[in-house]
């Protein structure tokens, strides 16, 4: 084998390992960082951190004076439903942080 496409992670014999927990911040309870649970947390910490017209169009997109679709929104791409699922997560967070 050619040493030069030995990848790093076995040059200083790190493991991978899916079994790694952060702490939610929602419920304070150890929660595994490749779950669904910590995805959503994450994208609401991602929302939180934007301005009322970068939310706006995260969840709508974005028309040109036209009305021509420049930016696909959450809505369009996911649907409703899941853009609902966002705000309740983030409406949680914002509860859990007082």
């Amino acid at each position: 084998m050619n040493s030069l496409f030995i990848l790093p992670c076995h040059i200083f014999d790190m493991t991978y390992s899916r079994d790694t927990t952060a702490i939610s911040e929602i419920t304070g309870q150890a929660v595994n960082t490749w779950s669904e649970e910590w995805q959503h947390e994450c994208e609401a910490r991602a929302v939180l951190k934007m301005s009322k017209e970068e939310r706006d169009r995260f969840f709508n997109g974005k028309k040109d004076a036209d009305g021509k679709t420049i930016d696909r929104g959450v809505i369009s791409i996911r649907g409703l439903k899941s853009a609902e699922q966002i705000r309740t997560t983030v409406e949680r967070m914002q509860v859990a942080r007082g």
